[in-house]
């Protein structure tokens, strides 16, 4: 009788305890068993979509590459600055290096911040410069930090000559890398190429600052001839600038009346 149950029933017998086996083993190895075997099937094709060995070290080799290109070009920045302020230092000069920590999209030819203020001898009233000539002068200071007014902006108005004439006039901004000179001479003279620099008429800057060179001349514009000077210095560019104490020991309050003679 038992030989005959076990004929006919065996093969159910064997799979079910198959079946038993294999639920206690993943039970016990909490699937690791179904992992390798997934692992191992679909190998053939993760080797196929599988990246370089060396995606990783070139990846990292580029990033490195970039960040050495910045370093070395804010090393350049610096030497320049540098050569700067010991050029002017040497001829009684005193000058203050500063970084630009500060600059809305919306106004970025007419306003920057500056990460140094009165703790670090800034004051209202100060000159700042920049590689190639002047960018604009502090209108606002705290401890730390100064607010300053480019010459880009077109509230600006800065006195200014023509180096090779001496013919004077007074610059404004025009919100781009460009100002307009407008002269008090009905005959100023000028010519493309010449250069500009600030006046002994300003109130704020000393005289013989670089500003920049004629593009354009207008001689019949009304009601006085003008010109167009692309500033030496690169405003909308810059990072770092140096700011010189104000010329006088008051503090120049900015005019919010459009002159007709330079105010500044």
């Amino acid at each position: 009788m038992l030989n005959q149950w076990w004929n006919q029933y065996w093969t159910r017998f064997l799979l079910v305890g198959a079946v038993i086996g294999v639920a206690w083993g993943l039970s016990q190895t909490q699937g690791a068993v179904l992992e390798e075997m997934y692992f191992y099937l679909t190998r053939p094709l993760q080797f196929r979509t599988r990246r370089p060995p060396d995606w990783l070290s070139s990846a990292r080799v580029l990033e490195l590459q970039e960040r050495l290109l910045e370093a070395e070009a804010q090393n350049a920045r610096l030497q320049d600055l540098l050569t700067t302020v010991e050029a002017r230092e040497k001829k009684g000069e005193i000058l203050i290096p500063a970084p630009i920590i500060g600059r809305s999209a919306d106004q970025w030819w007419q306003q920057i911040r500056l990460g140094r203020g009165q703790r670090h001898g800034i004051d209202r009233g100060a000159a700042v410069t920049a590689a190639g000539g002047l960018v604009g002068y502090v209108v606002q200071s705290t401890s730390n930090t100064s607010k300053v007014l480019l010459i880009s902006d077109p509230s600006s108005s800065v006195g200014a000559m023509v180096v090779r004439n001496r013919s004077q006039g007074y610059i404004r901004g025009k919100a781009t890398d460009q100002v307009e000179m407008s002269f008090f001479d009905k005959d100023p003279g000028v010519k493309v190429g010449d250069v500009i620099v600030t006046s002994a008429s300003s109130t704020l800057f000393l005289p013989g600052i670089p500003v920049g060179i004629v593009k354009e001349v207008q001689p019949n514009a009304s009601p006085v001839p003008k010109a167009i000077i692309q500033l030496n210095a690169p405003v909308g560019r810059l990072e770092w600038v140096t700011v010189s104490p104000p010329r006088s020991f008051s503090s120049p309050e900015p005019s919010s009346q459009p002159a007709a003679a330079p105010k500044q």
